[in-house]
């Protein structure tokens, strides 16, 4: 309900009478002046504002029911400039990304980059607007950049997932009313699972430079442990390296030694991975010598091609892991726990996987054996 008053004061004993004021508990509006000292204007201020409050339903935001009270008592002129509390694109993003870290639903660099690549490519095209000024037109000039700088359809649907989340959020802040366009995922064929199997990679790893052994190195490592390509990065110059490089200790259980790596995985989570004693040389010289990734993997790309297996990739290392420790278990359980796969479904693609029919190849050995 509101309410008017009009304010006075003594001055050398006399009281004087100012403007009149109008107070509204609803929403909380702080007392104003209605600019009026004659209580009959005041009074018809107040039972339009009562009015209002009827219809409070119809107003279910503050910032609505603000502007009705002030426009109905002739004070536009109050109204705070809520353009300016619209963040523009690249405050967006960092205030998204605050929020995430806050309430611990970010855990990841990784992520983290994904999102600020994403800020970076909308402010290219766009410019740092402010949020609501992203309108439906922009579709195209976002659809048309991505397909002329990104071959690769994976990374073109990383993209746009991080644009829409970042409009989503945009929408629950309430920033702005609805999304402005919304951008479909490109279908992707889900990529051919191949199994390396020893033989061959031998014959790729007798194809890599004998002069840079590192290389050889870090294959073999990964060939034995199932460690992805960023989990055996010990590079600084790396941006994904994040001070959690390899240490390697000598361990004992139940009477047994062995090593261990403790690494970062996948999700930014610390995994602990045991080290064959017959790979510590191998992994003395991959650490010798320090290169990024990427290196690596072009490295071994290139033996593949040199002996006639181009389809290869770094990857397919850590698939022809899974599957040669298939050869010793028919528990997948057991196997999701040394793939360190989230979900027992990730471990069940790879024995399930119809091209490569995994399963028929594990019974024919066995059967030979």
């Amino acid at each position: 309900m509101a309410y008017i008053k009009q304010n006075s004061k003594s001055v050398n004993g006399t009281m004087k009478y100012y403007n009149y004021s109008l107070v509204s508990t609803h929403f909380g509006i702080p007392k104003f002046s209605l600019q009026t000292t004659d209580k009959r204007i005041a009074n018809r201020f107040k039972h339009k504002v009562n009015e209002l409050e009827k219809q409070s339903k119809f107003y279910p935001d503050a910032m609505d029911w603000t502007y009705e009270v002030y426009k109905v008592c002739g004070r536009e002129d109050l109204l705070p400039d809520y353009n300016t509390l619209i963040p523009t694109i690249s405050e967006g993003f960092k205030e998204l990304i605050d929020t995430k870290q806050m309430y611990g639903t970010i855990t990841s660099q990784s992520t983290i980059d994904c999102y600020l690549l994403a800020s970076r490519l909308m402010i290219e095209i766009l410019n740092d607007l402010k949020v609501n000024q992203i309108v439906k037109s922009h579709k195209v000039k976002i659809e048309s950049y991505l397909h002329r700088h990104y071959d690769n359809k994976n990374t073109i649907n990383i993209r746009v997932r991080n644009i829409m989340q970042f409009l989503t959020w945009c929408v629950d802040m309430e920033y702005i009313n609805k999304l402005p366009f919304k951008i479909p995922q490109i279908k992707v064929e889900q990529k051919t699972k191949t199994w390396i199997k020893p033989d061959v990679f031998n014959t790729i790893l007798d194809a890599m430079d004998d002069d840079k052994p590192e290389y050889k190195a870090y294959c073999e490592v990964a060939y034995h442990t199932g460690l992805r390509l960023r989990e055996l990065n010990t590079n600084p110059s790396d941006k994904a390296y994040r001070r959690l490089n390899h240490t390697l200790k000598r361990v004992q259980t139940n009477g047994v030694k062995y090593y261990q790596i403790k690494v970062r995985g996948k999700g930014g989570k610390v995994e602990k991975i045991i080290l064959p004693n017959e790979l510590k040389p191998a992994y003395d010289k991959m650490i010798s010598v320090r290169h990024h990734p990427c290196t690596y993997s072009k490295k071994f790309k290139d033996a593949c091609i040199k002996v006639g297996q181009p389809h290869l990739r770094f990857h397919d290392i850590r698939h022809s892991f899974c599957q040669n420790q298939s050869l010793g278990t028919t528990d997948a359980l057991l196997l999701q726990l040394k793939m360190r796969h989230s979900s027992l479904s990730t471990t069940q693609n790879y024995l399930n996987d119809t091209q490569l029919k995994w399963t028929k190849q594990v019974e024919s050995i066995k059967v030979i054996a």
